[in-house]
């Protein structure tokens, strides 16, 4: 009986991982084929310095999605490489439509120059879920002088 829990456990995980390596191979793709629609907000973060440590940097968001449904905001933080760094989510029950938020970077694990930050704006009404891209804002963080 024990042999079976750990067998069917294994194939458990086993299914998870495969799961998650989908997900992470067909997101960048997924976000890439979403219509633009830059009226539904705005997403943008200052030049700056890139500090030592882990550290909070502050955005701005605003989101302006039609009227009919709730609405979700996912953030993502694209460093110089082109390599994901950090993934956020806003949604309208938790956040106001406007503000501002904080992403995380670790100096270790980064380095100097271009960034961007790119945004997907999902309303639900009813049924329905449709997403809207907004316009990528790059900004940049250099070394402490």
């Amino acid at each position: 009986m024990r042999h079976d829990n750990v067998r069917r456990g294994a194939w458990r995980l086993g299914l998870a991982g495969l799961v998650t390596v989908l997900a992470a191979t067909l997101l960048p793709a997924q976000a890439a084929a979403v219509e633009p629609k830059p009226g539904w907000g705005t997403v943008s973060a200052e030049d700056g310095v890139l500090k030592a440590s882990c550290r909070n940097y502050p955005y701005s968001y605003s989101v302006t999605a039609p009227e009919d449904g709730y609405w979700d905001l996912s953030v993502t933080v694209i460093g110089p490489g082109g390599r994901d760094l950090w993934f956020g989510y806003l949604y309208e029950d938790a956040n106001p439509a406007s503000g501002t938020a904080m992403f995380r970077l670790c100096r270790s694990k980064v380095r100097p120059g271009r960034y961007k930050l790119r945004a997907i704006v999902s309303v639900q009404d009813g049924d329905d879920n449709i997403a809207g891209r907004l316009k990528t804002d790059i900004f940049h963080l250099r070394k402490r002088r």
